[in-house]
């Protein structure tokens, strides 16, 4: 039965999976005394299931088509699609009017952007269960797909590990192989990665239940951290020292793949200070803090004042970069609404986190080769007669990293000018439509609150501006280099 189920299409499997997570918020509005809402998605899922019983039957003996196209297409299918599915019983439910809104939020939810499409306190207990669990769930997802998708494409920020040398290594640790399906390497990927993904979840809950004594939070904290889906969880009691420290560690894993996996690793002994992505990482986040700091120094009062400021700005600086999005208690409160301290939080989105993690953004690696490329070319401008060092074969690797990732800059440059225009003509102001394309692109959707000075900026938002920033969510997370290879294979290598 397992063997035929991992052999289904992705687009059947796992809508079925998901359709029936669906079964947490009906048995949850049940239990909390709402039997609408209960009911609704109980249907959902009844409805949703004999569908996809008939598909999986229709499509027996089928042989489906292994080209990278139609994964990447089947992969923008599922971001774009499926969403419009899962909105019909969350749209019931909320009553929000149009169809839209819900449809916006649940992209936002399966990108793991956490744009904030209702205000905070708008929705009921049962959806914020629901969208977390979805969050985790397609965090989950989006990890798997980058290792089961995106490697054997040298996509996604593969392709500086290794410079097409990764593909016989990547083989040998079972990242790809021709001779299987593009599900079936999924869930193979899925097992091995699914262990790990579970064990940080639990590991974190416990850790907050101590520090916070608050169960609920504690659950739902630690899913949306480990899925870089930073949400309110209204009704619940802010983090504290303890717990902040918790999340810090939790989003370090979406700083580098090396902290969970070495299978793209020139060495086994694993070292702090030989790792690209953390050296980058730790040097940005440093900076952005100093600056932070320097920016909330009048705002804050004495020597614990200072040390509260420190870690606030510390905390922030992190999330952000790992596109999470959450904002310290102990930030000076000049600074959280992203006033004076926006261009330094915005940059961090931009940069992201780590090649294969959960995270967004520009991502570190291709940060590290851009600074390191520059330095060579100031070097060469500065002495054009030193001798380089070192094999003209590391030299056409760095050489080849440093162009796609060249590439990569000015694709994301047209795409973010391009949703920005997008946005302007559909009747919003330059600084609120850079806003929303700088939290929609980086998959940061708490960049967007309070814009344009409405908590409810987004919801009022036109319904042309709403799907601009759907395929703006799905553009940055699966990146704009696998647009480039979708519609120029002959271009891209």
């Amino acid at each position: 039965m397992w063997a035929r189920f991992q052999k289904l299409p992705l687009a059947i499997s796992l809508s079925a999976l998901t359709i029936l997570m669906m079964m947490i918020p009906s048995l949850h509005g049940f239990y909390a005394g709402n039997d609408h809402q209960g009911r609704t998605f109980l249907y959902a899922v009844l409805l949703g299931l004999f569908a996809l019983g008939f598909m999986s039957v229709s499509v027996q003996g089928e042989r489906f088509s292994a080209n990278r196209h139609t994964q990447i297409w089947s992969l923008i299918a599922f971001f774009l699609g499926f969403p419009a599915l899962l909105a019909v019983p969350f749209h019931e439910v909320t009553a929000s009017g149009q169809f839209i809104n819900p449809y916006l939020d649940l992209v936002s939810t399966v990108t793991t952007t956490g744009l904030p499409v209702f205000s905070t306190g708008a929705l009921s207990e049962t959806l914020v269960i629901w969208r977390v669990c979805l969050g985790w769930a397609s965090g989950f997802l989006i990890w798997v797909f980058a290792w089961s998708l995106f490697a054997p494409l040298n996509l996604g920020g593969f392709e500086h590990l290794g410079a097409r040398g990764t593909a016989d290594d990547a083989s040998v640790h079972g990242a790809h192989s021709t001779a299987r399906l593009p599900a079936e390497k999924f869930w193979r990927e899925a097992a091995r990665l699914g262990p790990i993904y579970v064990w940080i979840t639990a590991a974190t809950t416990l850790a907050l239940l101590v520090t916070s004594g608050d169960p609920v939070f504690a659950i739902l904290r630690a899913m949306s951290t480990i899925a870089t889906f930073g949400i309110d969880i209204p009704g619940h009691s802010g983090a504290g020292w303890a717990s902040e420290g918790v999340m810090m560690l939790v989003m370090v894993f979406a700083l580098s793949r090396a902290t969970f996996s070495t299978t793209f690793s020139k060495t086994r002994n694993w070292k702090f200070h030989h790792d690209p992505e953390l050296r980058v990482a730790a040097l940005l986040i440093t900076a952005a803090a100093v600056v932070l700091v320097c920016l909330g120094w009048g705002m804050s009062s004495g020597f614990w004042g200072h040390i509260k400021a420190i870690w606030g700005a510390a905390f922030t600086s992190l999330s952000f970069l790992t596109t999470t999005g959450l904002t310290s208690d102990y930030l000076p409160e000049g600074l959280r609404k992203f006033g004076q301290a926006g261009i330094v939080i915005a940059a961090l989105a931009i940069f992201g986190g780590g090649v294969a993690t959960t995270a967004g953004g520009i991502k570190l690696l291709r940060v590290y080769i851009l600074a390191g490329h520059c330095k060579t070319e100031v070097d060469r401008l500065i002495a054009p007669l030193q001798v380089m060092s070192g094999q003209s074969k590391s030299l056409s690797k760095s050489h080849h990293n440093a162009m796609l990732a060249c590439v990569f800059l000015m694709l994301f440059i047209l795409v973010f000018a391009a949703i920005t225009l997008g946005l302007t003509l559909t009747g919003s102001g330059v600084a609120e439509a850079l806003h929303l394309t700088l939290a929609t692109v980086t998959n940061t959707g708490p960049l967007a609150q309070g814009v344009g000075g409405s908590e409810n900026a987004v919801i009022e938002l036109g319904t042309g501006a709403k799907l601009i920033l759907a395929v703006a969510m799905v553009f940055g997370r699966l990146e704009v280099l696998a647009l480039l290879a979708l519609l120029n294979p002959d271009i891209y290598r």
